[in-house]
C-alpha cells in the first residue's frame, strides 16, 4: 500500500514546533513543548475519548508517543499507518497529528474514520481503535 495523502513537509513541521516552543516558553515559561502537547491531546482525550478520530492516519502513531507519555490508551493498533505518519521524533509526530486536525476539523464532519491514503488506487483506510471505543462508551 502507498501512503500519498495526509503527508506533511518535515521542515515545515520543524518551523511549527519552534514557534510553538518559543511561544509556550515565552508564554507559560514550560520548555517541553512535546509533553505539554501531549498532555493538552491527553485532556482532550479524557474528555471525549471518541474524539482519537481527530488525529485521523496519525493516530496510531500519536498514541505511541501519548503511551510514552503515561497515557492509557491501550494496545498499540495500525502498524503500517503508524510506520508511515510519524515524524522523525516524537515531537514531529505531535505536531503532524495536531495540524491533521486542524485540517480535519476544517474540513470534515466530526466521527469520519475513513480517510484516503493513496490518491492513484482510491484506497481508504477506516480507523478502528477497539481500546479507543470502549473507552468513549464507558465516559
Amino acid at each position: 500500500m502507498a501512503f500519498t495523502e495526509h503527508l506533511f513537509n518535515k521542515a515545515y513541521i520543524d518551523e511549527v514546533a519552534a514557534n510553538a516552543a518559543a511561544s509556550l516558553k515565552a508564554n507559560k515559561g514550560f520548555s517541553n513543548l512535546e509533553a505539554f502537547a501531549a498532555g493538552v491531546i491527553q485532556r482532550r482525550l479524557a474528555k471525549d475519548p471518541a474524539r482519537y478520530l481527530d488525529y485521523g492516519v496519525y493516530w496510531p502513531a500519536l498514541k505511541e508517543v501519548l503511551r510514552k507519555h503515561g497515557f492509557d490508551c491501550g494496545a498499540p493498533v495500525y502498524p503500517l499507518l503508524s510506520a508511515a505518519y510519524q515524524g522523525d521524533t516524537d515531537l514531529q509526530t505531535v505536531i503532524m497529528a495536531d495540524q491533521f486536525r486542524a485540517d480535519y476539523l476544517a474540513t470534515q464532519f466530526v466521527g469520519t474514520r475513513t480517510f484516503l491514503v493513496d490518491k492513484d488506487t482510491g484506497e481508504e483506510v477506516t480507523l478502528i481503535d477497539d481500546d479507543m471505543e470502549q473507552k468513549a462508551l464507558n465516559s
